[in-house]
């Protein structure tokens, strides 16, 4: 049996969120505005770190928690440093991982100094994290999700894009709407 599935309308789409933010101008405020290679370049390593780090933290959780919880964050590992969280042990992060300040889950703790080496890896390649990515040409993208996937901890999924998409990276997302499929 086949069903046919029509698509609803881009204007449609954009009138209903019109109406529900009120206005164009509105709704325009809320759209994400890719930074320039240069403004994107300039970003630091410990930005990139942080970002991947909230987004790996709120799959699976109400990001208002995480948000909440985000200045306990910062403090326990020390603004995201990349260069500070290379050289802690591994009974400290054990240790920071009981932290009340934060969300105690290990496993996503974990992520937090491989990212940072990761992070660190390809700065030591291209000069920045930041220049990587400003670099990575954007007829690719699928690939720099790819590439974040395979070498970083918790980055594939939406992880990555949405890190990609709030630092200023262009870059499209996948929403439940475009990747559902129906059976034949």
């Amino acid at each position: 049996m086949r069903y046919l599935i029509s698509m609803e309308k881009f204007s449609d789409i954009y009138k209903r969120a019109v109406e529900r933010k009120g206005s164009e101008k509105m709704l325009k405020l809320l759209l994400a505005k890719p930074l320039s290679k240069k403004a994107l370049s300039a970003l630091s390593d410990d930005d990139w770190l942080e970002e991947f780090t909230r987004k790996v933290f709120q799959s699976g959780f109400y990001w208002s928690v995480i948000n909440s919880k985000w200045p306990g964050f910062r403090e326990v590992f020390w603004q995201f440093s990349v260069d500070k969280l290379l050289m802690m042990p591994p009974d400290m992060l054990e240790q920071k991982a009981t932290d009340e300040r934060i969300i105690r889950n290990y496993k996503k703790v974990k992520t937090i100094p491989e990212n940072a080496y990761m992070i660190h890896e390809i700065a030591q390649q291209h000069g920045s994290f930041s220049k990587f990515v400003a670099n990575w040409p954007g007829d690719d993208i699928i690939g720099l999700w790819a590439h974040l996937k395979k070498h970083g901890a918790r980055l594939g999924g939406n992880t990555g894009p949405y890190a990609l998409r709030a630092l200023g990276k262009d870059t499209f997302l996948l929403s439940r709407d475009v990747v559902t499929s129906t059976s034949h």
